[in-house]
């Protein structure tokens, strides 16, 4: 990139949620972007599928990372997934849904993203990375966590953002590198009940000028939940009404083993996967 005033939209953990996205991206415009990163995890559990693809598309991220879900999404296609508990009968069942409504050269191109990746602007070097740069997955960054694990994140860079754990944070390594996380456009999170029930949008916007100085703005954007909702039942998406109770509380039910017992069983989910993604 050449030396100029950059305004860069990093974004990460979208999640299906095409709503969020779509005000995200008209936030950033309206807010003067000349650049666009994305940290990965795209799709489900919500129902945004090619538009959603093309949407991201459509602004030509610079970076463009998979996350643990894409990386999970293509161990169910190319035939690795089991059926041995109910959260993974859930994940192959809205795989399966996805797949069938992304264009296959699309989904090539999502599944052979990197996970991490480097970029210097202005003279300054940021790692970028879904979680850790060697690995897509892990609770190893969430907030509260030790600051070694945050020093291996920075590395030799002068600045290292992540995704995954759906949480905005600014916080340095021990040597005073920063480490930002702009928060999950599409499903936010927070342990703390007062914070979570705010479920605006997350993204953050970074601003470096061309003498390589920093600023960073954490940005929350309201958009319309409850039309996010209707698509999603418009589309039938399995577990439509879990994904209405996680839209409106931001509480997922991925691991909540009886609950999707109940679901699978009443819309016959497991005969549907292992007949969808017979393997040898």
């Amino acid at each position: 990139m050449g030396t100029m005033l950059r305004k860069i939209a990093v974004l990460a953990d979208v999640h299906g949620n095409l709503s969020a996205l779509r005000a995200v991206l008209a936030d950033a415009q309206r807010a003067g972007a000349t650049d666009y990163w994305f940290l990965g995890d795209l799709f489900l559990p919500g129902p945004g599928t090619q538009d959603l693809y093309d949407a991201l598309k459509a602004v030509q991220p610079q970076v463009w990372l998979q996350g643990n879900w894409e990386q999970g999404i293509d161990f169910v296609v190319t035939g690795q997934g089991h059926w041995d508990d109910e959260s993974k009968v859930y994940f192959a069942r809205l795989t399966m849904y996805l797949i069938k409504r992304l264009a296959s050269a699309d989904y090539q191109a999502l599944v052979h993203r990197p996970i991490a990746t480097t970029m210097v602007v202005n003279g300054l070097n940021f790692g970028l990375s879904h979680n850790q740069p060697e690995r897509s997955t892990g609770h190893d960054l969430y907030p509260a966590e030790a600051q070694e694990n945050f020093d291996h994140l920075a590395k030799d860079h002068d600045v290292a953002i992540y995704g995954h754990t759906h949480q905005q944070l600014m916080r340095t390594s021990s040597s005073g590198q920063l480490i930002i996380n702009p928060g999950a456009t599409g499903q936010p999170y927070s342990p703390y009940p007062k914070l979570m029930a705010d479920q605006r949008a997350h993204y953050a916007l970074l601003t470096v000028t061309d003498a390589g100085q920093l600023a960073v703005d954490f940005r929350k954007v309201a958009y319309d939940i409850d039309a996010e909702i209707a698509a999603a039942k418009a589309v039938q998406l399995p577990y439509a009404d879990l994904y209405a109770h996680l839209r409106q509380t931001g509480f997922t039910i991925t691991h909540d083993q009886d609950l999707l017992r109940r679901v699978n069983a009443a819309h016959g989910y497991l005969a549907e996967v292992r007949e969808f993604f017979k393997h040898d």
